[in-house]
């Protein structure tokens, strides 16, 4: 019966892919959060809307 064994990744080889899928991953969550922050959004807020200076936390806590 033939023995199957585990393929022959050199264990540097290993981490260094490890370490680059991390290093990818870090980086498109940060330039996500800067395309949030720093671009426009391209449709203008809704009319019926109220402007965002104000928060919904007196809202909350009066119960309406």
């Amino acid at each position: 019966m033939a023995r199957h064994r585990k393929c022959a990744v050199p264990v540097p080889l290993d981490r260094a892919r490890r370490r680059l899928a991390a290093a990818l991953t870090a980086v498109s969550a940060l330039g996500a959060t800067f395309l949030a922050v720093a671009v426009t959004p391209a449709a203008p807020p809704a009319p019926d809307r109220t402007p965002a200076a104000t928060t919904s936390d007196l809202a909350q806590a009066s119960g309406k």
